[in-house]
This record gives structure tokens, C-alpha cells and sequence, in this order.
């Protein structure tokens, strides 16, 4: 018989071979477990509950424990040290509850911690992280409401992170909550709020098309509960798209408009830019851009509905949007995309397409603005009618009445300074910048030419009957081109040549002739050579006229996602170009707009008059 060498008493019988009875005493419940941690969790809430609340009451004697706090909440929160979220839960109930102790000095630093603490980069959820929101946001409401010293700090860590998150998206954060509570607490902070939204605006170029569209997401949510702003926010994106459209514009001057329409649109790009770095900044341009105008767009498509007109709402976001386009967009060299929002929003309604069209002439006809402003007005005026295809017959047959009858009252007025002007001065001068020169009348081609415009896209509606025209406008555009100014010289040249096909082809006038002796006199000028009499012919520099006068406003916008929302409203060329004969040269109008049409027959027609010459 084998003896066992342990002695019976010490000897240990693997669990495994142990009986049912015998494992139950080793084994524990899973909900034994679970209680034992959520008593271990307790115990230790509990007693870091009672470390705050020493350190809170020690605060005049010793700050070494709030110090030491602070210490865990400035690291990052992805530190092996960083304060834990239940943890933190704790610290901002017990500030809440002694909220009269927050004004020590010692907790200026603690403040300071828990305001620099990024929230946002918290990537857990749950009930602890839910409670955590509820309670930084109340933090932030009971110090600010209980010492308003700390407004400014609170709004700018606000608005700060503005640019990082998306308040359509992500519904959880409690930004505008907390904003809506300060404004109730403490209204005059009304007064501080747009120089701190202006303060942490992101940058137009070195921000990312993520942090613009959020920055102004977030300032379209503000004007819901704080429209006494809406004018401070609504500058801040106008000017941010105002920078935007102009770096664009400077990017694509030498760029024709199918490389533009590549480079914006396509994926590839086969032609030469100076650099990739130049492509690529073409394309960030454009892309933050389009987001914020498309965003605007959208914002605002439920804003002027009968409903939210009566009520005022409607009508003060508009009023807004029209004065900046006065003050900030009109003066602006050369935009191409930001005027669309007017444009757009314009047509929602009868009453605010009038609105804006006496904004335009107010300016365009005001003789206390500066030339440049008018003529700008004018562009606008001109381009407004020929694009926005909601306008009705009646607004489009006014402002055509309004400017026969100014151009009508101004030949009248001033037609004998040219004659005074040939007689003084002859063929001798060759400025026409000079003292009574053609400069003076630049005004009057300019409405012209808007006349002449808005008759290439509207002359259908102009047309009273087969024969018959509103406002006599044959009869006065034949007395016009006849007349001493010679406005036909003096327009740009396209829209000159697109209005004379069409005319004919109308049985409007006949203004060839008189187009052909102008290019041949311009022609005689630029040559150097004597120049042939005529009423106008002291002007020297008709180019002076061009880069100002070939500006239009609303020619089709080249930023893809805003063009998609705006077509709704917008006239294309295409949509109003006439039928024209089989024996016409390439006429059809391929292009969208008039300003593509016929610079290759202009070109052609100069050559084979320096042939003929």
C-alpha cells in the first residue's frame, strides 16, 4: 500500500476535483461582483467627495488641496493623470454648492482650469459623461450669473470652440443652452458679445472649410435667442465672404471661363495654372466659399414666408441683409458670388424684390453718392432685371420706364455740352479726362448700357404686341444712338453687338452702320492717326470705359453647390436667346451668358476692316 507522503490535514485537493458543494464557497455571483465594485466606487466617490470639501473649507488656510486639484484638471484629458469624469462631477457639484466661495483668490486658478478644460474632446458617453454636460453647463451658468466678472471668460471659451463642432449635428452640446441662460441672467451682455464673436472669427485663409461653416452655423443658431446681434453677425460672415470672393477673384483673372468652370468643378485640370500651390488654393478658395454661401442660403429659406414677414422677423433679417449689400458688397471691387444671397433671397417675395430695386436706384440716381457707387448701382440694377427670374412684367417694364425717362431728361439737359465742347476744343484734345470732356457723361452710358442689357434678356416682356413696344422703346433707342453722346462708342462692346442682332433681328433698329464707323474711328485713334469728326470723338481712352462698364454683377455664379440652390430663380441665357436664321454665323448662343457670345466675330470684324482700310 502506498501512504500519501502529505500529512492529511495539509494536504490541498485541487479545485477542480472538489464537489459541487465545495466550489459554491470559492465561487462568487456575478451580482456580487458588480456590488462590490459599485460599493468600492462609492466608498471612493465618497470620500473624494470629503477631500473637496476639506479642501473648499481649508481654502484661507491652505490652498495646497485646491492647487492640487487644479493640477488634475489642467492635464490633457488623455493624460494617465487626468482627473476622472466622475471625479470632476463631484468637484462641480461641490463648487455649485459653494458657490460663495469661488471668489477667494485661491480659486482663481481652479476657475481658470475648468474653463480651459476641453470638453469637447471627451470621446465617452453614458450617464456619467450626460451628467458631466449637465453639470459644466450649470457651472458655467452659476458663475457667471453669480459673478458676472467672469462673463467675458465664459462667452469666449464659448464661442472659442464655435468653429468645432456643428450645432445641427451635434445636438448634445449645450453651447447655446448655456448662451440662452446668460442672456436671460444678464441682458446687457448683448453689448460684449459681437467684439467676442468677432474676436474668435476663424481666419478666412488659415482656417479649414470645417471651422468657417461651423463658426457660422453656430452664429446662425445665435440669432435665434439673441436677435438683437443680427446685424453684428450677419457682418461678420459678409465680410468673411467678402475677403473670400476677392482672393478668389484675384486667383482667377488670368483664367478664362471654361478653365475656371474646370478647375472649380472637375477633377482634372489639363492646362497649366503657375503651380500646383496655385490650383490648390483655387480650390480651397472656392470650396470655403460655396460652403458658407450655400449654408447662408439654406439658412434663410424658411425666413421670409408670409408668416415670418408679418410678424417682423422676416422683415428686419432683410433689412439687414440689404444694408450690408449697400454698405459692405456694393462698394466692393468686382465680387462674383456674395451678391447671389440678395439676389436669392430678393425673389421669396414681390415686396422684397421692390425693396431692393429701390435700393439700386436710390443709389444709382442719387447725385450725392460717389460716381463710382452709381455706376456700381447701375451694373447691379441692370443685371438684377435680366437674371432674377421670379420679377414680375410690371417690375420689369418700371424700371425700364425709369430709365427712359432719366436718360430722356438728361439728353435734354446736357446734349448741348457736346456741341459747346466740339466748338472749344475741336479735334485739338486728345483727353478726354479733361475739363468737359466725354468723362463726365460716364453715368449716362452706363444706363444706357443697362437699358440695352435688360433689353437682350427681357425684350419678350417689353414687347406690348407684334408690333408695338412698352414704352415707345424702339422710338427711343433710334432717337438715342442718333443722338450727339453716340452711347453705341461708349458701351461695351458685347453687349453692343448682342443688342444689335437682336434689334435687327426684332425690326427694333438698324445699328450696324453706325457700330462699323465707330470701330473704324477707334481704330484711326489707337493708330495714331488724325482723328475723323464726330460728336465724340475727343475721347481718347475708350478702354478707361471697359473693365468698369463689362461688369455684370449676377453672371452665372461658378461655385457648384450655391449655383444648384440659386438656378431655381436664376435666368439663364440660354432661356431667352432668340431663334435666329441658318445663314447667321454661329449666333446660337452656346454660352450662358451674352458676355461669351461674339468675341471671336468682334475680333474677326476688326481685321477685315484693317483690310479694307
Amino acid at each position: 500500500m502506498i501512504m500519501s507522503l502529505q500529512e492529511p490535514g495539509t494536504r490541498k485537493r485541487p479545485l477542480s476535483d472538489a464537489s459541487p458543494a465545495d466550489s459554491k464557497k470559492y465561487k462568487m455571483e456575478p451580482s456580487q461582483i458588480i456590488s462590490t465594485e459599485s460599493q468600492q466606487a462609492l466608498f471612493s466617490d465618497k470620500m473624494y467627495a470629503t477631500y473637496v470639501k476639506s479642501a473648499l473649507e481649508s481654502l484661507d488656510k491652505d490652498p495646497s488641496q485646491v492647487n492640487s486639484l487644479t493640477d488634475k484638471i489642467r492635464f490633457p484629458v488623455s493624460h494617465k493623470e487626468a482627473i476622472s469624469l466622475s471625479h470632476f462631477n463631484i468637484v462641480l457639484s461641490s463648487l455649485i454648492a459653494n458657490v460663495s466661495r469661488l471668489d477667494n483668490k485661491s480659486c482663481h486658478s481652479l476657475i481658470s482650469a475648468i474653463l480651459d478644460y476641453s470638453w469637447l474632446e471627451l470621446q465617452s458617453s453614458g450617464e456619467v459623461h450626460q451628467r458631466f454636460v449637465e453639470l459644466y453647463s450649470q457651472f458655467l451658468g452659476v458663475l457667471v450669473s453669480s459673478y458676472p466678472k467672469h462673463l467675458p471668460d465664459v462667452t469666449n471659451k464659448l464661442m472659442d470652440e464655435f468653429s468645432r463642432f456643428n450645432p445641427a449635428v451635434e445636438s448634445k452640446l449645450t453651447h447655446h443652452d448655456i448662451l440662452t441662460k446668460i442672456v436671460r441672467y444678464i441682458p446687457t451682455c448683448i453689448n460684449s458679445l459681437p467684439q467676442t464673436l468677432q474676436k474668435n472669427f476663424p481666419h478666412h485663409l488659415s482656417s479649414t472649410t470645417s471651422e468657417l461653416t461651423n463658426y457660422v452655423a453656430n452664429l446662425m443658431k445665435m440669432r435665434e435667442y439673441c436677435p438683437e446681434i443680427q446685424f453684428n453677425t450677419w457682418q461678420l460672415i459678409v465680410e468673411c465672404c467678402i475677403k473670400l470672393d476677392v482672393e478668389l477673384q484675384n486667383e482667377l483673372d488670368d483664367l478664362d471661363d471654361d478653365e475656371i468652370d474646370e478647375l472649380i468643378n472637375g477633377d482634372d485640370v489639363d492646362y497649366m495654372l503657375d503651380s500646383v500651390s496655385s490650383t490648390d488654393n483655387i480650390k480651397a478658395l472656392s470650396t470655403k466659399l460655396d460652403s458658407i454661401i450655400q449654408l447662408l442660403l439654406q439658412s434663410t429659406a424658411g425666413s421670409f414666408s408670409d408668416e415670418e414677414l408679418n410678424n417682423g422677423n422676416g422683415v428686419a433679417l432683410f433689412n439687414t441683409i440689404n444694408s450690408l449689400f449697400r454698405s459692405h458688397i456694393l462698394p466692393t471691387h468686382f465680387t462674383k458670388s456674395i451678391q447671389f444671397v440678395i439676389f436669392h433671397i430678393s425673389q421669396y417675395q414681390p415686396e422684397l424684390a421692390d425693396s431692393f430695386l429701390v435700393l439700386l436706384i436710390d443709389v444709382a440716381f442719387n447725385p450725392n453718392e460717389i460716381l463710382e457707387k452709381r455706376l456700381k448701382a447701375m451694373q447691379y440694377l441692370s443685371s438684377y432685371i435680366a437674371r432674377a427670374k421670379n420679377l414680375s412684367r410690371h417690375q420689369v417694364v418700371f424700371i425700364v420706364s425709369y430709365l427712359i425717362g432719366w436718360l430722356n431728361k438728361y439728353i435734354i439737359e446736357r446734349e448741348c455740352e457736346i456741341a459747346d465742347f466740339e466748338s472749344r476744343n475741336g479735334a485739338r484734345s486728345n483727353d478726354g479726362k479733361s475739363a468737359g470732356g466725354m468723362e463726365r457723361f460716364k453715368l449716362f452710358y452706363a444706363a444706357f448700357q443697362a437699358l440695352l442689357y435688360i433689353f437682350c434678356f427681357r425684350h419678350q416682356m417689353l414687347s406690348s404686341s407684334d408690333s408695338e413696344w412698352e414704352c415707345d422703346l424702339d422710338k427711343f433707342i433710334q432717337r438715342v444712338i442718333l443722338a450727339k453722346f453716340n452711347p453705341l462708342k461708349y458701351c461695351d462692346e458685347t453687349v453692343v453687338y448682342i443688342f444689335a442682332k437682336i434689334a435687327t433681328k426684332l425690326n427694333v433698329c438698324y445699328c450696324y452702320s453706325i457700330i462699323e464707323h465707330n470701330k473704324r474711328e477707334r481704330m484711326l485713334q489707337t493708330n495714331g492717326q488724325a482723328i475723323m469728326p464726330s460728336a465724340v470723338g475727343n475721347f481718347k481712352q475708350k478702354q478707361e470705359f471697359l473693365d468698369l462698364e463689362a461688369y455684370f454683377p449676377f453672371d452665372p455664379l461658378v461655385l457648384p453647390s450655391s449655383k444648384k440652390i440659386v438656378s431655381k430663380n436664376y435666368v439663364e441665357w440660354a432661356e431667352v436667346n432668340p431663334s435666329v436664321d441658318d445663314d447667321d454665323e454661329d449666333d446660337s448662343g452656346s454660352g450662358s451668358h451674352p458676355e461669351e457670345e461674339n468675341s471671336d466675330e468682334s475680333s474677326s470684324s476688326e481685321s477685315e476692316d484693317e483690310e479694307d482700310d
